[in-house]
């Protein structure tokens, strides 16, 4: 693959709040735990856990700059949500930053918030990853966390999405139309194709 862990933890630290570091340094330890539960690429799935939160600590203002500056779409709901972006900035980002990255990496990064039609099991092992981590203390994490290993992963991956809408739903938040075209896609069936 060509990009060394402890470069890009380094680099982590150096770019991200504390904060943020460490969320994304155990995001890294739960994807490859998934990772090797489901016998996927356990480096990539901690690489994408480590560096999906690139863009995390940019304002609302800079992501969609940046969004636009490196010609990613952006919608109204991206004018009212900017944070989303930092997933599809940051994987644009890191191909400058980093370019060994795999494809497959920098989808997981580009896809860790809203999800998208046609996920890998990476994306959607570092998806879930990031839902999960040992600092997620909302009731659910720990069952999912549980579950790790004991459903198959695409079924972890609905439950997982699923919990995430209901807390949209419940906190009444907007839902990006990302979220919505994932969903429905799980709906179809398309999660378990």
């Amino acid at each position: 693959m060509g990009v060394d862990r402890q470069a890009a933890l380094t680099a982590v630290r150096e770019r991200l709040s504390a904060e943020s570091a460490a969320h994304s340094e155990r995001v890294a330890v739960m994807a490859k735990r998934i990772a090797e539960a489901y016998a996927l690429d356990a480096e990539e799935a901690y690489l994408g856990g480590l560096l999906h939160d690139w863009a995390r600590d940019m304002s609302g203002e800079d992501l969609l700059r940046e969004a636009r500056l490196l010609g990613l779409p952006v919608t109204e709901a991206d004018e009212r949500v900017p944070y989303l972006l930092h997933a599809p900035v940051g994987a644009r980002l890191l191909r400058r930053e980093f370019p060994g990255l795999s494809e497959s990496v920098l989808e997981s990064i580009a896809t860790h918030t809203c999800g998208a039609p046609q996920m890998s099991e990476l994306a959607m092992a570092v998806f879930v990853a990031d839902s999960i981590e040992p600092g997620r203390t909302h009731a659910s994490a720990s069952v999912l966390r549980a579950a790790v290993g004991a459903l198959p992963l695409r079924e972890l991956f609905v439950r997982t999405y699923a919990d995430g809408l209901r807390h949209l739903v419940e906190t009444r938040r907007p839902m990006h139309p990302q979220t919505l075209k994932t969903w429905n896609w799980i709906a179809d069936g398309g999660a378990f194709s």
